[in-house]
């Protein structure tokens, strides 16, 4: 009887233990990308010191944000697939180390930024505030462009 309910207190704190550990390492992963996390449609870009609009609401760009990867793709094929790391903050999001998208030859290093410019990012290490993080709606700006997204 006393080595029942030993094995059934060994099973249980294992399990517990555990579970708490595949547990934990979810919640770190599932949120590191915050409210940022999901799939956002790029729909404007605002030229701040000239006040130019570019309309992309008929464009197929998109931000994808998973863990602490960002992913620009356009969907029509015009442009290429990037990756980029982040970080971000409640007021602040930056984005850095720029790949080419290339799961079949491996992602290759971006060193200049050209291919990001698509995608509202001019640098290789570009600093947005964020201003506006609600619901679907979101607005980045950076020292030359204001980006608006509509989120799914």
């Amino acid at each position: 009887m006393r080595k029942t309910i030993c094995g059934l207190l060994v099973a249980a704190t294992t399990i517990l233990a555990t579970l708490t550990t595949f547990t934990s390492c979810d919640l770190e992963t599932s949120s590191a990308a915050g409210d940022f996390n999901g799939l956002w449609h790029l729909i404007r870009i605002d030229t701040l010191a000239t006040g130019g609009v570019l309309d992309l609401k008929n464009e197929k760009r998109f931000w994808a944000f998973q863990n602490k990867l960002m992913q620009g793709d356009d969907k029509s094929g015009n442009h290429d697939k990037i990756l980029m790391r982040f970080n971000q903050t409640k007021t602040m999001l930056t984005l850095h180390t720029p790949y080419l998208y290339d799961r079949k030859n491996g992602d290759h290093p971006l060193s200049e930024s050209t291919l990001l410019k698509p995608y509202g990012i001019n640098n290789i290490e570009e600093v947005f505030q964020v201003i506006k993080l609600r619901g679907n709606n979101m607005v980045l700006q950076s020292e030359t462009l204001k980006l608006t997204f509509k989120g799914f």
